[in-house]
């Protein structure tokens, strides 16, 4: 015990406990991942009851002196926890996240990434940072993991948003995309606002805005297809953070942050693999894994297919896939489906949102034998001036639909079609969804 504790209360006991663990508020809030604020209200005694979870996270950040740290949880108990299912708000936080993906593989740039702008965000005072980096946009080609990633940042950062984590699925499979009048009163009704149901979207708007000034919430919108469904539901001041999974590059929002989930690299593909289906078989058949990664083109969602087929047929190899299964391009995107996870649904959602003349160019495109294309080129494939080829060109990469290959930059850069988005475009294929897509990879 710091001595001279016995018998303080909560809040000048911590205070006692961070002076002699040599930190200040601001070193306290960074390794608890609390604010400055909330440390400072607790000290002060400005707080009430202080909140179980925040209890836990001082005494964590002042572990290394455990006897204050045990102190700490005593004095807090001899004051009352707040209950730990309330907020300071007295409503119970929700915890909407799907669960967290066990063998999720690479991605530590972009989960650094995350974990940046959310730890910036979970201990920012009130109006002290560009709103942009409430807002982080996570974008990528149909099955690159967008969602997955998103959900393992969040679960990561749970502890930096105690006031709820909220997921919403804004284009659910089988059903019209939400408008962002439905976005905020779900998000209203989660944070339990009793008349979230009423008013304009102004009104609404304004509501979500003055709710989320006021608490620490994490908000994941998933599969956003428009500004609008993503920008109804931004903070504007306060510690809450906003990501949001994007179908296409969202260009109007100038001002977020913005990650990029990329096909795996060959390397993280056989990693992947060998999480779901063993080391020791990956070793034993790992020219032959090798090769189905490359049929599915790396694809994160098409490695997860295979996975789940290869667990569900414990005798087939990766002999058997590359040779009776993959191996014909005709049917190769057929075989990409288990159970309700298939490639093509992702694909078509993609291709949905395009329209008739981009549908049509990118099947043209993706049917030539070239390896890559540049404006220039495409023009001449296409039929049109070469200031049309750069605009539909402009509109699938922002489907993501078609990549710019690597190298240096200019005016006139080269293109290729994605091979499983090549495979979807070269069967001609109509963009409804006919099976639900299970998008967390």
């Amino acid at each position: 015990m710091v001595d001279g504790g016995q018998g303080l209360s909560f809040g000048p006991l911590l205070r006692r406990c961070r002076l002699a663990a040599g930190m200040t508020q601001t070193e306290l809030a960074g390794a608890s991942g609390l604010s400055v604020r909330a440390i400072s209200d607790m000290e002060r005694g400005r707080t009430g009851r202080p909140q179980r979870r925040s209890v836990e996270l001082l005494a964590g950040a002042l572990a290394p002196a455990e006897e204050a740290a045990r102190g700490l949880v005593g004095a807090a108990r001899a004051d009352r926890l707040a209950p730990e299912h309330l907020s300071a708000g007295g409503f119970a936080p929700p915890c909407e996240l799907p669960p967290d993906i066990p063998d999720f593989t690479a991605r530590e740039h972009a989960l650094r990434r995350l974990g940046g702008v959310l730890s910036a965000a979970g201990r920012r005072p009130a109006g002290a940072s560009p709103p942009g980096h409430r807002l982080t946009l996570i974008t990528g080609q149909p099955g690159a993991g967008k969602t997955a990633l998103a959900v393992r940042a969040a679960h990561l950062s749970r502890s930096r948003f105690p006031d709820g984590q909220i997921y919403v699925d804004l284009a659910p499979a089988g059903h019209p995309a939400h408008r962002p009048d439905d976005v905020v009163r779900r998000i209203l009704r989660s944070l339990g606002a009793a008349d979230a149901g009423t008013g304009s979207l102004e009104d609404a708007g304004a509501r979500l805005r003055a709710v989320l000034a006021r608490r620490r919430v994490l908000i994941v919108l998933d599969d956003a297809v428009s500004e609008g469904q993503v920008r109804c539901a931004r903070p504007a001041v306060g510690e809450s953070a906003v990501i949001a999974t994007c179908r296409r590059r969202l260009s109007a929002l100038t001002d977020a942050e913005c990650v990029e989930a990329r096909a795996f690299s060959p390397r993280e593909s056989l990693a992947f693999l060998a999480r779901m289906l063993g080391e020791d078989r990956m070793r034993a058949e790992r020219s032959d894994a090798a090769r189905v990664a490359e049929l599915c083109g790396h694809l994160p969602l098409a490695l997860r297919v295979i996975g789940c087929r290869l667990l569900a047929r414990p005798h087939w190899t990766m002999r058997t896939l590359v040779e009776e299964v993959l191996d014909d391009p005709r049917t190769r995107l057929r075989e990409l489906g288990s159970g309700d996870l298939t490639v093509r649904a992702a694909l078509a959602a993609a291709f949905g949102v395009l329209d008739e003349q981009a549908r049509s160019a990118l099947r043209t495109l993706a049917a030539e034998r070239e390896a890559g294309f540049s404006p220039r080129s495409a023009a001449v494939t296409l039929g049109c001036s070469v200031a049309r080829a750069h605009r539909i060109i402009g509109h699938l990469m922002d489907g993501h639909l078609v990549e710019v290959l690597e190298g240096p930059r200019s005016g006139d850069p080269r293109c290729v079609v994605p091979p499983v988005v090549r495979l979807f475009a070269t069967e001609g294929a109509e963009p409804a969804v006919a099976v639900p897509a299970q998008r967390v990879v």
